[in-house]
């Protein structure tokens, strides 16, 4: 079996995977803003990071993986005042809808939820520690990042600072930079709440992630994944801010970015009204159907939704096949017929690799002759399918 190696979008290259602490791994995924439930986007990404945790604990690495839960955000206190409910309820309404929807999926691999509403005085602290050490500026109650002070800057994105010009955030006359970011906002998304030496208001967006990871995991972890359309400005600013506070880099060792699920070429997203959410395709597939067909494409490509309904029906072709003969609990031989599938999956999760690997043994156990070789080779073939999540495989 090869070793592990994982994408890394900051070196941009496959590296040998290896954890800061020997037989553990911290793992961080940016998790949702819950402002509405949940949608196959989502469901894609998220099964990705679950089959992450799985492979690494079966590896033998104890995953500790946390996942932030954004119950702060402008567009929640916009869509609670159309739907005339407050900001917390409305968030832990849909907090709710998507914890469900990741128990539905089979995701059940996260140790930890944390809402970044009970990070707020963590992330005044860490806003109050940049103004220190002269990396950030008050202007008129907003509190920014000087991105000049951060050389490093668009190291992730793989961007000049003349780049980074072109795309300004959060327009304001009162910044320096047009690439400065806000660390604290006067604005009042939930009534009565924050006060800060600022004013009155809620935190930024980037630093209640960081917020979240320095206090749980300390100035450095492993991996940090999330959508690749994060990666510019918000998985910057988190290196920018993480860095200055704790003075420590890398901030963390792998970056691990999952590509878009698209409709018709276009991101799957509430704004267009192109979505699809998990409650609702649930009604027509199963959760098995839905994470096989995840897995037929590498997650660092856009994948559309088109050939879910072949891709359902192909998984059920193998489900047949791994239940054409009737197996008993003989195991031997198992971890020398999955080589092939750990060779694929140890090169950076190829899961549409693995799936062929599992196809392929999967049909030469069903015609296979010898009952304890056809018993050994669909037992090795369904043992690597509950790896990547896919759960009723063998009920």
């Amino acid at each position: 079996m090869d070793e592990l190696k994982v994408y890394n979008t900051l070196s941009g290259k496959k590296e040998r995977f290896r954890s800061l602490e020997h037989g553990k791994v911290t793992m961080f995924v940016c998790g949702p803003t819950v402002q509405g439930p949940m949608h196959l986007g989502h469901a894609r990404t998220y099964s990705f990071y679950d089959i992450v945790a799985r492979y690494l604990s079966h590896l033998g690495w104890k995953v500790d993986f946390l996942m932030n839960i954004t119950d702060i955000d402008e567009r929640i206190t916009i869509a609670a005042r159309e739907s005339h409910l407050d900001p917390s309820t409305l968030a832990s309404r849909f907090t709710k809808s998507f914890l469900s929807d990741l128990k539905s999926l089979g995701i059940t691999t996260v140790t930890r939820f944390e809402p970044v509403s009970l990070k707020i005085d963590e992330a005044i602290r860490q806003v109050s520690i940049l103004l220190e050490r002269g990396m950030a500026y008050v202007a008129d109650g907003w509190v920014y990042f000087d991105t000049e002070k951060f050389p490093r800057f668009g190291q992730l994105s793989k961007q000049s600072r003349a780049q980074l010009a072109l795309h300004p955030l959060e327009l304001s006359r009162e910044k320096r930079n047009p690439i400065d970011f806000s660390l604290w906002r006067p604005e009042v998304l939930i009534e009565g709440k924050w006060k800060s030496p600022w004013g009155t208001g809620s935190p930024g967006w980037h630093i209640q992630d960081t917020a979240v990871t320095l206090s749980a995991f300390g100035p450095q972890y492993d991996i940090h994944g999330g959508a690749y359309e994060l990666i510019y400005p918000h998985h910057e600013a988190e290196i920018a801010q993480g860095e200055s506070i704790s003075g420590v880099a890398p901030m963390v060792r792998y970056w691990v970015h999952t590509h878009l699920l698209t409709m018709e070429g276009e991101k799957m997203s509430k704004s267009k009204g192109n979505v699809i959410t998990v409650h609702d395709a649930l009604k027509k597939y199963s959760a098995d159907e839905l994470r096989f067909y995840f897995l037929l494409n590498h997650y660092r490509t856009d994948m559309d939704l088109t050939g879910l309904s072949l891709a359902a029906e192909r998984f059920n072709r193998l489900k047949r096949l791994l239940h054409s003969r009737k197996r008993r609990g003989k195991t031997d031989g198992y971890s020398k017929l999955l080589v092939p599938f750990h060779n694929a999956m140890s090169d950076d999760f190829n899961t549409p690799v693995a799936i062929r690997v599992i196809e392929q043994m999967a049909a030469r156990g069903s015609k296979e002759k010898d009952g304890t070789k056809a018993n050994m080779i669909l037992g090795a073939a369904s043992q690597a399918l509950s790896l990547l999540g896919v759960l009723e495989i063998g009920k």
